[in-house]
Parts: C-alpha cells; sequence; structure tokens
C-alpha cells in the first residue's frame, strides 16, 4: 500500500501564497535571536540589576551567549536574575572573610562564636547559580548539550553534483 502524497516542503507553500498555519508542517518559530549586545536596550532598565558588578556579569555573560547564537529576547530576564544572583553570592563571600563574632556567657567567658549569617545565603546562592548556570550552559556538562549537533546527512547525489 502507498502512503499517500509526499508532503510538500513549507518552502514551496510560501512560494504558493498556501501558507496558512493549518498547512504548515510541525516548525516552531522561536523568539528573536539576539545578534549583538547593542540589541539589548539597556541593562540600566531592568530592576534585577541594582550594582554595578551584577550589570557587568550580566554583559560579560550576555556577550558570551550571543557568541555562541542561544540568546534570544525572551532569556534576558532569566540571565538577569542569574547576574543578580552571582552578585549576591560575590558579596557573600566578602562578608565570610570577615571574623566570627564571640558570644560570651553571663560571666563573660567565651563560649564560642556566632556564625556569620551570610553563610547560610553563599550556600543557597551557590545552589540557585549552579542551577540557572546550568541552564545557559555555564557548567561543563550543560555546555556539552548545547555544542551538541548532528552533523546533516548529506545526499550522495548532491555530493557529487557540487563535486563537478
Amino acid at each position: 500500500m502507498s502512503k499517500g502524497r509526499k508532503p510538500i516542503p513549507d518552502e514551496l507553500k510560501k512560494l504558493r501564497g498556501t501558507d496558512q498555519p493549518c498547512r504548515m508542517s510541525n516548525t516552531i518559530e522561536y523568539a528573536e535571536k539576539i545578534t549583538d549586545i547593542k540589541m539589548i536596550t539597556s541593562t540600566s532598565r531592568l530592576k534585577l540589576l541594582p550594582t554595578k558588578r551584577a550589570k557587568d556579569i550580566f554583559k560579560q555573560k550576555a556577550n558570551q551567549l550571543i557568541s555562541l547564537g542561544i540568546l534570544t529576547v525572551l532569556d534576558i530576564e532569566h540571565l538577569a536574575v542569574y547576574a543578580n544572583s552571582l552578585d549576591v553570592l560575590f558579596s557573600c563571600m566578602e562578608n565570610m572573610r570577615k571574623e566570627a563574632t564571640p558570644k560570651y556567657n553571663k560571666m563573660g567567658e567565651l563560649i564560642g562564636y556566632v556564625p556569620d549569617p551570610s553563610i547560610n545565603m553563599y550556600r543557597q546562592m551557590v545552589e540557585h547559580v549552579n542551577r540557572i548556570g546550568a541552564e545557559f550552559g555555564f557548567t561543563p556538562i550543560s555546555r556539552q548539550k548545547i555544542n551538541y549537533q548532528e552533523e546533516e546527512k548529506k545526499n550522495p547525489f548532491q555530493l557529487l553534483k557540487d563535486s563537478i
């Protein structure tokens, strides 16, 4: 038994003018890719980037993702959250370098030290930054997933035709 007509390519449907959404194959139009850092209107408008360091992190990571060709308009807020979280993590690291506060009993004897609350915040931010960073390919394993692309199988007749 035959399988029916061969599907008409979307390009041909566009040329014929019959490119209605119900007739198109399962191709999905994705969000616009950002190809230049200037396409991002302004980091000062993003409320998630309160410090200069957060803005610098955002610009640096945005340029890295643009060079990979994977940054889209939809990713800007998520990247801003990542940059702010990394900024908070660096602030926690600076606070952790301070000496611990000594704790005394009623007699004035030293009984221990009070840990800085930024230690717990640091642990949370490390997990948060790693989770978001993995989505953008900032970890080695996630970068391998992004870089993996199957090679297109070329038609042997097309290869022969191109070589002539």
